[in-house]
């Protein structure tokens, strides 16, 4: 009697488990959406669209924060010639971008395109030299007054560098004022372990407009090549007219740390976005 029983129960759990195999295989076939990783929509097991561990076995990432535009101004130099500087800050602390695509508006004068990168959590600044117009384009013979910057794209980069592994210092500088025009000479030392085919050196003129609140009043730039590790170059720019209450001065030297040939990106990954504006 117990033996009878007994195969009764297994009998039993045997076509339950072989109905719920079918019932599940039908399920899945007809029913259950799976997870594609690559189309472009979230589905299946995906904890956002084309990502989550389960399903495509890897997680997501966190939505980028947009880059922040600031401090836009425009200089004019001569008839038809201008100088452009805009404050740009990456609230992004892990990703940087290693191509900026942007347009910039001048008021009458039309469109300029640039392109540049940023590090994660830097500020840096955009400056434009010897921005050439043609007289004949001005709208209604008046100048370029202002200046609109907005960013088209941005390809995102994933680059994890130790605090202070990258120091390029501004040792020394120095304004001189002339009624026939003003130049800055500097030192940059390179205080890293790096060798650098090249870094930007940007020098920003400011007034004390007032106590809290200094006011921009010349922009300029130069390339240095070539800057050995614990090294130092110097420098020199000059602005062909005289920059009037120069209470400051702010030196930015900046490289590119997402380019093979000029660093070797020892901590970069293929962690890479594209996002359109």
């Amino acid at each position: 009697m117990i033996g009878r029983l007994q195969k009764q129960i297994i009998i039993g759990l045997i076509f339950i488990f072989v109905s719920g195999s079918i019932f599940y295989s039908i399920f899945d076939r007809f029913f259950l959406i799976e997870a594609t990783c690559f189309d472009g929509i979230q589905n299946g097991k995906e904890e956002g669209v084309d990502c989550g561990t389960l399903a495509c076995g890897f997680s997501c990432q966190e939505p980028f924060k947009p880059l922040e535009i600031s401090e836009e101004k425009l200089f004019q130099i001569g008839r038809g010639d201008y100088d452009f500087i805009a404050r740009m800050f990456n609230p992004n602390t892990s990703y940087g971008a290693s191509e900026i695509t942007y347009s910039i508006t001048f008021s009458g004068l039309g469109t300029r395109q640039g392109v540049t990168y940023i590090l994660p959590g830097q500020t840096k600044y955009i400056v434009l030299t010897s921005l050439l117009f043609d007289e004949d384009s001005f709208v209604g013979g008046k100048e370029a007054v202002a200046a609109d910057l907005k960013i088209t794209s941005v390809k995102w980069e994933k680059l994890n560098i130790p605090s202070g592994e990258i120091n390029l210092i501004n040792r020394r500088g120095d304004f001189t004022n002339l009624i026939s025009g003003g130049f800055f000479e500097g030192v940059v030392f390179n205080d890293s372990n790096y060798d650098f085919d090249k870094a930007e050196v940007l020098v920003i003129l400011f007034s004390n407009e007032t106590e809290n609140n200094n006011k921009i009043v010349g922009v300029n730039k130069t390339e240095i090549r070539t800057l050995l590790s614990k090294t130092e170059r110097s420098y020199r720019m000059s602005w062909l007219s005289e920059v009037p209450d120069v209470a400051k001065v702010d030196v930015q030297i900046s490289t590119n740390l997402f380019e093979n040939s000029n660093f070797i990106k020892n901590y970069g990954t293929q962690e890479r976005f594209q996002e359109f504006y």
